[in-house]
């Protein structure tokens, strides 16, 4: 029952039940259970794909969209204390498009403060190039947006505003502990704007990787970076394919429990699974 029982493993891993499918199928001519499973695991390697530390690297506009409570805010503070670190200050510029978020523009000059940053509030799209093109000094704009829900009608409005400036890179934060089917619908609905990017936080907060990885796999969503932690500026990594299956596999050892032959059959259907055990 080899195939059954990568399939299995896949599953436990987090991914989808269809790129499992397609991992085990890549994988059907390998008889050896452990050299099945890291072939597959190469397979799922090769599939992704990473931007290579390209904010750090390149500066620009950059702006972080996604949900409520993903960590945008986090994430750019981290973003603007490694740039620092790495280039000097009075490098980086702070903007923030959230004034629906009580707090969110003070919490932003915080961090702005902490690293002699200039932060700016906009509302309009107007307003936006204003503020683009007053930082013109700055290497580094990097834009908060407000969080919302991706059935929010107020995202439409969002999205005007950010495409009125093309010169924005825009990533794409997704939390790693959320569900395949929330992390799915999100990639599908901020999709509607040019996306740069992604970038995973809360990895330190979940027990599967597979989820997210199934994600960007299915948008071809290439990943920027991943944040393990609230330390500003020391939970954020370069996001790197080899780790990030690493980490995949250590998270399954930890908390997976192979699934039982019903359970295969409830999730990939009875004939596939009757027909991985012949």
């Amino acid at each position: 029952p080899h195939r059954a029982d990568l399939l299995s493993q896949l599953l436990d891993f987090g991914l989808s039940p269809s790129l499992c499918l397609r991992l085990a199928e890549a994988a059907a001519n390998e008889q050896h259970p452990e050299r099945a499973w890291r072939l597959a695991l190469e397979t799922l390697g090769r599939s992704l794909t990473v931007t290579e530390d390209d904010i750090l690297t390149q500066g620009g506009v950059v702006a972080m969209i996604g949900p409520t409570g993903v960590g945008k805010t986090t994430t750019i503070a981290k973003l603007a204390a490694r740039y620092n670190l790495r280039h000097g200050p009075h490098h980086v510029a702070l903007v923030t498009t959230d004034s629906y978020r009580i707090g969110a523009f003070e919490q932003l000059c915080t961090f702005g403060v902490i690293m002699d940053a200039p932060v700016r509030l906009v509302r309009t799209a107007q307003e936006l190039r204003e503020a683009i093109t007053g930082f013109s000094d700055k290497s580094l704009i990097l834009i908060d947006t407000a969080g919302m829900g991706q059935r929010d009608l107020r995202l439409s409005q969002q999205f005007t505003l950010l495409q009125d400036a093309p010169q924005i890179r825009n990533y794409l934060v997704l939390a790693a502990n959320a569900l395949h089917a929330v992390l799915r619908e999100t990639v599908a609905v901020f999709g509607r704007v040019p996306l740069s990017g992604a970038i995973l936080t809360k990895v330190d907060e979940t027990t599967r990787l597979g989820a997210a990885l199934s994600a960007v796999h299915e948008k071809r969503l290439p990943l920027a970076y991943i944040g393990n932690g609230q330390r500003v500026p020391e939970d954020l990594l370069v996001a790197r394919i080899d780790a990030l299956i690493r980490m995949g596999e250590e998270f399954a050892g930890l908390y997976g429990e192979p699934a039982e032959h019903d359970a295969l059959a409830l999730t990939f259907g009875k004939r596939l699974v009757n027909h991985a055990t012949c």
